[in-house]
């Protein structure tokens, strides 16, 4: 059987369908959020899974409590603290941060008691994730997703020692230096947990090298960093690099919606003449918005003959409002854009436009719209605007992109490249960017078109597939003495 044609087995924290508990007791199914499960959805079309994922919700563990909807979903449920404690306090809290090198290490973290309490609960969560996975077909490939789930491979191979097994980081991954501020027992957890697949994927060759020498620095793993290849406790992992893909179709007849060209019309006329600078981001800390707003400001302090003569909107979507950070954040976002548009508008001209809320049609107007897209991560696994905003745009748009996102690496020939903490670096690139000639611009747009158009979602799940497929071959080999 080869690795297309086996039945295939995913395991993510958040699943595809989120279910509400209405009062009568109906449950509404309603597509799951987030980025792992957009890109995962559009890699699926082509090749049917059993997806496994945390009851999140009331209607989750009610729907699980039914049978779980269909016969492709499933259903882990635990206790309602221990999922809080593996969720806030280890994935968003300890994992989330790490390795988007986040901690201001002057005053955080302290870790205690508390912590490896935590962290417990953790490893509890992701034993009955592999608990549940033991229990699917023993010949499907069982593809593990993200840092939610980084013990899983290794509970896993316990339970089922022939399995076929992959993990995904879709994030970044730390290095050594930083990885080492986690307690000893909780990254020595981790990078035996990942080292139980037989391949370990990441979104860059940046991330899957910080994982090769994190397992050889920490670990005492033996690593070949030119094949990519790490052996531990007479065990061989793979590190490969996958990055993910958008689906053009979906994007394009999403932008065709009626919804979507009212907000086209109204952004139009909101413009006016002026040229239209564009964020869409989730309110994360790793986007740097701050930074993003400082370096315009930057910018036209620079160049004070574009006041009045640009626009930036800011499309910012509430996240992880449950932890202080986030809503501090938030907070630091408007306060900074508010400064900046008292200081340098006037009654007719507002340098940013702010909106927070979470509404998709609006970015996928303003993808076609803007002249110079700004994503100026810290670090970013990978960063599907990056991607997106160049299949719809319509005038030429200059990608402004982060040297430190996974997205770099694959399209960073074409846009314009910034360290996201330089602000004199970044303001410098929007001007190249509003000012660019026109062949330049449409040479950068039609060379970012084709680079992210070059892979698909099935075909990213499909190296994935073909590999795991040749790594569990030669896996079985060694366990069974031949050469």
């Amino acid at each position: 059987m080869t690795g297309a044609a086996r039945p295939i087995v995913i395991a993510s924290n958040r699943g595809p369908v989120a279910h509400e508990l209405n009062a009568d007791g109906r449950l509404t199914p309603q597509r799951g959020a987030g980025g792992l499960v957009t890109a995962l959805a559009g890699a699926l079309l082509e090749h049917p899974a059993v997806w496994i994922a945390a009851a999140m919700t009331p209607g989750d563990r009610e729907a699980a409590a039914r049978g779980g909807g269909d016969d492709s979903m499933r259903y882990v449920v635990v206790d309602e603290e221990r999922y809080r404690r593996f969720y806030h306090d280890v994935s968003n809290r300890l994992l989330w941060f790490v390795h988007h090198y986040l901690w201001d290490v002057v005053r955080t973290p302290t870790f205690d008691r508390n912590t490896l309490e935590a962290w417990d609960e953790y490893v509890a969560v992701n034993r009955a994730f592999a608990d549940a996975l033991a229990g699917e077909d023993p010949e499907a490939a069982f593809l593990i997703q993200d840092y939610h789930l980084g013990v899983v491979p290794r509970l896993l191979r316990e339970l089922r020692p022939q399995a076929r097994i992959a993990h995904f980081s879709h994030t970044p991954f730390a290095g050594p230096t930083y990885l080492r501020i986690l307690p000893t027992r909780m990254r020595e957890d981790l990078l035996r947990g990942m080292l139980g697949a037989d391949v370990c994927g990441f979104q860059s060759g940046a991330w899957a090298d910080n994982f090769l020498m994190s397992c050889r620095t920490l670990q005492g793993a033996r690593v070949d960093l030119q094949r990519r290849r790490v052996t531990y406790e007479g065990r061989e992992t793979r590190a490969r690099v996958y990055p993910i893909s958008v689906e053009a179709a979906p994007l394009r007849e999403a932008a065709a919606q009626i919804a979507v060209g009212r907000h086209r019309d109204d952004l139009e006329r909101w413009r006016g003449e002026a040229k239209l600078l564009l964020r869409v981001d989730r309110l994360e800390l790793t986007k740097n918005i701050p930074r993003g707003f400082l370096a315009y400001e930057a910018f036209l302090r620079a160049s004070p003959e574009w006041i009045g003569r640009v626009r930036f909107l800011a499309l910012l979507s509430p996240s992880r409002v449950e932890l202080e950070e986030y809503r501090t954040y938030a907070e630091e976002c408007v306060r900074e854009a508010q400064r900046i548009n008292e200081e340098l508008g006037d009654g007719s001209w507002v340098p940013i436009d702010v909106r927070m809320h979470d509404d998709y049609d609006e970015a996928v107007a303003a993808y076609g719209l803007y002249d110079a897209l700004l994503v100026n991560p810290v670090y970013d696994g990978m960063n599907l605007v990056a991607m997106e905003g160049p299949i719809l745009n319509r005038r030429r748009g200059v990608l402004v992109l982060s040297r430190n996102a996974g997205a770099y690496g694959r399209i960073g020939q074409h846009a314009l490249g910034v360290n996201p903490f330089d602000l004199d670096e970044t303001a410098a690139a929007i001007k190249i960017a509003l000012t660019m000639p026109a062949d330049e611009r449409e040479r950068r747009a039609r060379g970012l078109r084709r680079a992210v158009m070059a892979g698909t979602p099935a075909r990213w799940l499909r190296q994935q597939l073909d590999d795991l497929e040749r790594a569990h071959i030669v896996a079985e080999g060694r366990r069974l003495g031949r050469p």
